[in-house]
């Protein structure tokens, strides 16, 4: 018997979309480089909640910013990658980093296993992401990700499912699914590194209520490094689980659309 989804709600959405207050204005936060670190304030033990995920209680939006590791911007060689995660006032919530198969890394690139390793500012590791390495590279077989919070117990899953030429995902935990539907990856429009990226997140119903969106970093960041800034916006009442797991579906697009800057590299569309 499949499974039911109930409402992904926590409460009743209004008639607008939810996730409107959150602009794409408000996302552009300017972070300096090497400045002290401005975190997050830590909130109340909210019940229900896996440890640490509190604070998605309290945001509407989150910007995902992959540092830029100068080891490949000269030799090309992949590397393991690591993001700071802000709220949408610039305070920073997360940092999160991989772990991946070293062999994986330098053979299969873009479409190796990774474990990606998410901690507060306490340095208490609040989420996993796994994503199993499949030796088919992910065109006959769909890619798929598993979320863990606390590490060790299910919260919620990714899975890749049918598109032409786009990559579209289901994610969904035990309290309800959404879809998320990206963009057409061929042509100039995609192509071009100045543009901005928009992977739409809908209700089964197909109501659009969230989006991620891959944000352009200057041409001298986008040519030379793979190193991706992305917003993610939702309703600030959807459940904690889907929050997470849209979080969780923004390191595997990043992997699936952008990891490889050369365009002969670019796969992974499941058929």
């Amino acid at each position: 018997m499949s499974q039911q989804y109930p409402h992904v709600y926590t409460i009743q959405p209004t008639g607008r979309d939810s996730y409107s207050s959150f602009s794409t204005d408000s996302a552009d936060v300017s972070v300096p480089s090497g400045a002290a670190i401005n975190w997050m304030p830590a909130p109340l033990r909210v019940p229900n909640c896996p440890p640490g995920l509190e604070y998605l209680t309290r945001v509407k939006g989150l910007i995902v910013e992959q540092q830029i590791d100068l080891l490949e911007v000269f030799t090309n060689w992949e590397v393991t990658n690591s993001y700071k995660i802000y709220n949408e006032t610039g305070q920073q919530v997360y940092y999160a980093y991989e772990e991946s198969d070293c062999c994986q890394s330098c053979f299969c690139g873009a479409s190796r296993g990774y474990t990606i390793h998410i901690v507060d500012n306490f340095r208490r590791e609040v989420m996993t992401i796994i994503r199993p390495f499949k030796c088919c590279g992910g065109v006959f077989c769909a890619n798929e990700s598993y979320v863990e919070a606390p590490p060790g117990q299910w919260l919620g899953e990714i899975k890749q499912t049918f598109g032409f030429l786009q990559h579209n995902f289901v994610i969904g935990d035990e309290h309800g699914r959404l879809n998320i539907k990206g963009p057409q990856e061929i042509g100039c429009g995609f192509a071009c590194d100045c543009g901005e990226k928009i992977f739409k997140v809908k209700t089964k119903e197909g109501t659009t209520i969230g989006e991620i969106r891959k944000k352009c970093g200057g041409v001298m960041r986008e040519y030379f490094t793979d190193a991706d800034t992305f917003s993610v916006y939702f309703p600030e009442n959807l459940t904690v689980g889907l929050k997470a797991n849209m979080l969780a579906a923004t390191f595997l697009i990043d992997f699936l659309s952008f990891e490889n800057r050369n365009p002969s590299q670019q796969q992974n569309f499941h058929f």
